[in-house]
């Protein structure tokens, strides 16, 4: 028998010979004869929408179908692929047409493509979600994401399921058990993934890409596409005490359920999100209902610097700045021009002299002012407020408003130094004063450092930025968010 069965697979062209076997052939005014389209206003496909972002299909002619649309810049970008039936997501930019084309292919078993179109009408939002300004960045309609060491040094690991406040997991890793610190621990772990290898995502320097319009794309540390599709914020509560709502998507990175032998949740809780930190959470098996019994769980820890003015003024209303004394205890003083990291000024105060430390040391360096009077920020109390329409407000510690005019954010000089310059009408930040200038206002103050809570300003003496690395003076600025 085996030696007849052998014998039938080495015969010449026997389906050829037969004519047994056809191969599909279509036209694009064929391939999606018979289909059927419903669209939905969620995932679940539980409520009908005439404009639904959610889209359910059925496109019996094919036994596979892959479907994209086609950006703005030309590229294409993948909805769904795989079944010939299922539910993607299609969520246009800003300003974009309601109206849209979806394109199918097909491609046979001679390798002859046929690519159909269809029209759909679909939800175009007038302006992001609140969790899409979170995850994909108001400003830019992208957003950068990386894997995050800074909280327990473990960017992916297992954890007690512990319930309790989710920000304590994101802030301060509450619950960890173990987690991969390196990327050589990545290697090492390949056990969890679903075919025994680093794709790329197993690396430090891996990241991944939310866009506005609901697409997410990870990339290896070299910037090759390892896997993208669509995702979505399901119950969002920002103030939800476990979490703030559910990511689905199966495209993050290294985004495997440990122990579990490979298998990607496509449903994660969102423990933690802001500006610039995202923290998901995944219970052993999908088991939510365990939350807070301890039961194993996975979790991923994500950090984001691409998201500058997000991070400088936040999203609705604006953001407000007080004085930071947590860095070496000073907030405004003199430092040397030292080049280098600019994170390292905002971390730990590298290049500083001197500088205030308290409100009445502020009351001793009016030489500093222009008029030789405290207006009320120099206070510790003090703060300033920056708003999405450009608007900088500087405020005495009681709330009263001081003065106010005008900012931008200029990202085109980033470097190592410096994440961006901050742009103002003179006199508008904390203390706006030059060291040792009698009262010089500067108007161009370099941001070397921001996150979510963390903001540091350096002007070099006289305003020359080309002297950068000679250690000259200039005056420092440190912030946190109120």
């Amino acid at each position: 028998m085996f030696a007849v069965a052998l014998g039938m697979l080495t015969a010449c062209d026997p389906i050829k010979e037969d004519g047994t076997f056809e191969v599909d052939s279509y036209t694009s005014s064929n391939l999606l004869d018979g289909a059927e389209f419903s669209q939905y206003a969620d995932q679940a496909c539980t409520t009908p929408k005439s404009d639904g972002n959610w889209i359910k299909y059925n496109i019996p002619n094919v036994s596979g179908i892959y479907i994209y649309y086609i950006k703005a810049d030309g590229s294409e970008f993948k909805l769904t692929s795989g079944a010939a039936g299922g539910v993607f997501n299609f969520v246009p930019s800003r300003g974009s047409d309601p109206n849209q084309t979806v394109y199918f292919r097909y491609i046979n078993a001679n390798n002859e493509e046929t690519v159909a179109t269809h029209e759909f009408t679909v939800e175009v939002a007038a302006e992001l979600k609140p969790e899409i300004r979170l995850i994909a960045s108001n400003d830019y309609g992208k957003k950068t994401w990386k894997w995050d060491s800074t909280i327990t040094g473990a960017v992916w690991g297992n954890m007690g399921y512990c319930g309790g406040k989710g920000s304590d997991v994101g802030i301060s890793g509450n619950g960890q058990w173990w987690g991969v610190t390196s990327t050589d621990e990545f290697n090492g772990q390949l056990q969890h993934t679903h075919n025994g290898m680093n794709n790329g995502d197993g690396d430090l320097n891996a990241y991944m890409v939310f866009t506005e319009d609901g697409l997410i794309k990870s990339y290896d540390a070299s910037g090759n596409v390892i896997r993208d599709g669509a995702y979505s914020i399901e119950n969002y509560n920002a103030n939800g005490e476990w979490k703030v709502g559910d990511l689905v998507t199966d495209a993050i990175l290294w985004p495997y359920e440990i122990n579990s032998n490979g298998n990607i949740p496509g449903t994660y809780e969102i423990c933690y999100l802001t500006s610039d930190k995202m923290t998901l959470v995944y219970p052993d098996g999908g088991d939510y209902g365990s939350l807070g019994n301890w039961g194993e769980a996975t979790f991923w820890h994500f950090y984001s610097d691409s998201d500058v003015k997000g991070m400088a003024y936040g999203y609705d209303n604006g953001k407000n700045w007080t004085w930071d004394t947590s860095v070496t205890g000073a907030v405004w003083g003199n430092m040397g021009y030292c080049g280098g990291n600019g994170a390292d000024v905002g971390i730990s105060g590298n290049g500083q002299w001197w500088g205030v430390t308290s409100t009445d040391e502020f009351n001793g360096q009016l030489q500093h002012t222009e008029d030789g009077t405290n207006h009320g920020d120099g206070d510790l109390n003090a703060y300033m407020t920056l708003t999405p329409d450009g608007v900088i407000t500087r405020h005495a510690a009681d709330g009263s408003v001081i003065n106010s005019g005008s900012f931008e954010i200029d990202e085109s000089v980033k470097n190592d130094w410096k994440a961006a310059n901050l742009n103002t009408t003179a006199g508008t930040i904390l203390w706006p004063y030059e060291i040792n200038s009698g009262g010089n206002m500067p108007t161009t103050f370099e941001m070397v450092y921001i996150t979510g809570d963390k903001m540091t300003l350096v002007y070099p003496d006289g305003g020359d930025f080309g002297s950068l690395g000679n250690w000259g003076e200039a005056s420092f600025w440190h912030f946190k968010a109120k």
